[in-house]
């Protein structure tokens, strides 16, 4: 397994320095910046790329009837061309939004029903004129951040590290409730893991464990902290945060960690675990 380490602020604002560079944000493009930066982790890396993308489409992409027009306008254009390849490709690079997105955006030109548009995301075959259909695929195939087929990958990560935290705490012969337990109990807002009996890493003791199968920035884990952590501190007491892809090293001076929760980039090594017994 990797031992990922927390990723110093110079080097995280260099790569948002490149990535605000970056004329598209198709797999050439990333790729380019995955180039540059080859010391990283590629896990670390993508996770980072991703979260970026996520921003800035929610920063510069704008759901309009009038954007949607103007889009299905340049599409029919180079449609009248001779050369077809990568239509939308070409076009949402020109527009510096995701494939999947400017697809999304031809599609409600199209359909007024806004979940048509979603089914038709989902299964191509919906799309009643061919070239649209073929055109359509083609770009969410080449979108790994956006669109049905991106978002099943980050479910299946998010999913693979769920198990193989589950995996790590059985191992360890240590006792929990998952998610779905906790919410038969009546727990609105769960961890992923809430240990039946505490145990001790590195003297901080842990009573839950929640599993990131991401990149950890201040933005993010501002957002997790407010929505979620916060909540798990107040009912479960103090726990262990993993940031299987990293994390900034600033969230490391942070008032709540140390004190509500502990971060890691992967589950600790036996040695730093102190586990507690109770005889009955």
């Amino acid at each position: 397994m990797l031992n990922i380490k927390p990723l110093k602020t110079e080097v995280y604002n260099s790569i948002v320095e490149d990535f605000n560079k970056m004329s598209s944000f198709t797999r050439k493009a990333e790729n380019e910046l995955k180039n540059k930066y080859k010391s990283l982790p590629s896990c670390t890396l993508g996770s980072i790329i991703s979260l970026l993308v996520q921003r800035s489409m929610k920063h510069s992409y704008r759901k309009s009837p009038v954007i949607s027009s103007r889009f299905h306008e340049l599409y029919e254009e180079l449609m009248k061309d001779k050369n077809r390849e990568n239509v939308i490709l070409r076009l949402s690079e020109s527009q510096r939004i995701t494939p999947a997105l400017f697809a999304r955006s031809l599609l409600q030109n199209v359909y007024s029903d806004s979940t048509m548009t979603k089914k038709c995301l989902k299964d191509t075959t919906l799309i009643e004129n061919k070239d649209l259909a073929c055109q359509v695929f083609l770009g969410l195939m080449n979108d790994n951040q956006y669109g049905p087929f991106a978002d099943v990958i980050k479910q299946s990560i998010g999913l693979e590290y769920e198990l193989r935290l589950e995996r790590e705490l059985r191992l360890m012969n240590i006792t929990f409730s998952d998610e779905n337990v906790l919410r038969s109990r009546g727990y609105d807002k769960t961890p992923d893991f809430k240990l039946d009996i505490p145990i001790a890493v590195d003297g901080f003791v842990i009573n839950w464990v929640e599993s990131k199968a991401l990149f950890g920035d201040e933005e993010n884990h501002s957002c997790y902290l407010k929505e979620q952590l916060l909540c798990y501190w107040n009912r479960f007491g103090p726990g262990l945060v993993i940031y299987w892809f990293g994390y900034l090293e600033t969230l490391n001076s942070t008032p709540e960690v140390n004190n509500m929760f502990i971060l890691r980039t992967s589950f600790p090594d036996k040695s730093s675990i102190t586990q507690y017994k109770f005889d009955v």
